[in-house]
């Protein structure tokens, strides 16, 4: 295979990646469309607004928030001439008093961009790694995996850790080979350390990935006093590197201690999921994917080639490294309860290594190399094209129910009405004040005061419930609400979390209720009964 064919296609699975990943980037906006997305965004946001290199939680590493922010103020020149205005200017209140208000919302489609960078550089490393040891079909056919392993393509496009991490254990590991046989072997020793201290200040357990870049550049082909040498660079690289991404380690040690302890207590004290089930039944719980992360055929596959790359010579060292990694990782998760494939996932491109590798050596064995290329071709689309035309169509559609709340006002409400809305619904103030009407927004207390005097045509309500899981609408407010309101239009179907600083999601109940004449009274579906309560079944408001 020529390099022109090679690029030309290397290309193609690059275009394939992208359009697999792109439905996502626009998914729910203004709003989050994953649980995660705030964790990093309001973490990012709180260095902007402060102008501060410390992000106050250490649960998990900084070097996300960073690059986050970092990216923001690289595009904040950019929005000051489209807006006229700072950036800094419109950023949302830190810290924020519901979770799933973050502004502007350009900021979550930034994030989201900066986790398809990584995503896609995921891709790419994959065949190179793949390409180094296999030569270039190799190569493709891991890139082609990767780009569409539902594992990876689930969590490319919304704002997340995990394609990060799995980008710098990847650049680690494809360092560590080159200095195995590099022309520069120093250098790419100094860059495996790099990568590897980069790993860690994303997650920390990624440092694991130290562990096959040791062994990789201890079995290389020198002499004991050179390999100490570049064993030695390569863990100088790999803790400046963590320093410079995360200062904290050294400036605020307590804090980062604390964080550690803290996310270790989380993961031992919340039961969840399997690995098992996740990878071959339905994928992690908080994803809107019902088939496996990567399937029976693909661990049976990967396992096979793990065994030939055993056996095989020039690729027993990095196969033995691979699998004291995955060993290592699997060894930290196991003792915890809660038990999500994202700790995993750094794994699976070295899957699609392995998978690539089995390849290579069919081919190899047999006369016509050129069936084994077309079923190599077909094997990623007939593997996983169930579940990425589920997760591709889920995000097409996704639309938040507060959105199509705001897009129906738009519509039906005028300049001379008033709306007022629920802010434990968490609607993105922005999109309120696009309205034409005058609007007001309160917590239901103070809602009520209001509601009470007839001074709204229209009042947006939710299936809104108090921590102990009883209704904070009372009986007598919903009577009174439906003998002067009818629902106009209802979206979502899920209750409102009680609790601010959660995520809400994406299909919470919002009613648009239109005021009647005082003559006529309303009538809606979920009129209550004569003693002033809910018919059987019925919820908080229909």
């Amino acid at each position: 295979m020529n390099r022109s064919t090679t690029l030309a296609l290397g290309l193609l699975v690059l275009v394939a990646a992208v359009a697999v990943r792109l439905p996502a980037l626009t998914a729910a906006l203004p709003y989050m469309s994953y649980v995660d997305e705030g964790h990093v965004l309001h973490r990012s946001l709180h260095l902007l607004a402060k102008g501060t290199w410390e992000p106050e939680t250490y649960s998990y590493p900084s070097l996300p928030f960073y690059t986050v922010a970092a990216a923001a103020l690289a595009w904040s020149p950019i929005y000051r001439l489209g807006h006229g205005r700072p950036l800094r200017q419109d950023l949302s209140p830190d810290p924020p008093q519901y979770y799933d208000v973050l502004e502007p919302a350009a900021l979550i489609v930034l994030g989201r961009l900066v986790t398809l960078a990584f995503s896609l550089g995921v891709v790419a490393l994959t065949g190179l790694l793949a390409r180094r040891l296999a030569g270039p079909a190799a190569g493709l056919l891991a890139a082609w995996l990767a780009a569409l392993v539902p594992a990876l393509v689930v969590r490319s496009s919304v704002v997340n850790i995990n394609p990060m991490v799995a980008f710098f254990t990847l650049a680690a590991l494809l360092f560590a080979e080159r200095a195995r046989d590099d022309g520069r072997p120093r250098r790419e020793a100094a860059w495996a350390g790099a990568m590897t201290g980069l790993a860690a200040a994303t997650k920390y357990p990624a440092v694991l990935v130290a562990l096959p870049v040791a062994l990789a550049l201890w079995l290389s082909p020198a002499s004991w006093r050179e390999r100490l040498r570049r064993l030695l660079l390569a863990g100088g690289c790999a803790v400046g590197a963590f320093l410079v991404a995360m200062p904290a380690i050294v400036l605020r040690t307590d804090k980062v201690l604390a964080g550690l302890r803290e996310m270790s207590l989380v993961y031992a004290s919340q039961e969840a999921g399997s690995y098992w089930d996740q990878a071959v039944h339905r994928a992690e719980w908080d994803l809107p994917l019902e088939h496996p992360e990567v399937g029976i055929a693909f661990l049976v596959l990967a396992s096979a080639g793990l065994v030939v790359a055993l056996r095989e010579p020039r690729w027993r060292r990095p196969a033995w490294g691979w699998l004291l990694f995955g060993a290592a990782t699997c060894l930290m998760v196991a003792p915890y309860k809660f038990r999500a494939f994202r700790n995993l996932l750094a794994l699976v491109p070295l899957g699609c290594v392995l998978v690539a590798l089995l390849f290579a050596r069919l081919r190899q064995a047999v006369p016509r190399p050129r069936w084994v290329d077309a079923a190599a071709a077909v094997l990623p689309i007939a593997l996983f094209a169930p579940g990425l035309q589920q997760v591709t169509g889920f995000y097409l559609a996704l639309e938040d129910s507060r959105e199509q709340a705001i897009r129906w006002l738009a519509e039906h409400a005028g300049p001379r009405d008033k709306v007022i809305f629920l802010a434990e619904l968490s609607f993105a103030p922005a999109r309120v004040a696009s309205l034409a009407a005058e609007t007001d927004v309160k917590v239901w207390d103070l809602a009520w005061e209001r509601i009470n005097k007839r001074r709204f045509r229209y009042l947006v309500l939710g299936e809104l419930t108090r921590e102990d899981g009883s209704p904070k609408l009372p009986e007598e407010a919903r009577s009174w609400i439906f003998k002067n309101y009818a629902i106009a239009a209802r979206f979502g179907k899920y209750p409102t979390s009680p609790w601010g600083n959660t995520f809400k999601g994406n299909g919470q109940r919002v009613y648009v209720l239109k005021r009647v004449p005082r003559t006529g009274g309303a009538r809606t579906p979920a009129e209550p009964n004569r003693e002033g309560r809910l018919r059987p079944g019925a919820s908080l408001l229909d």
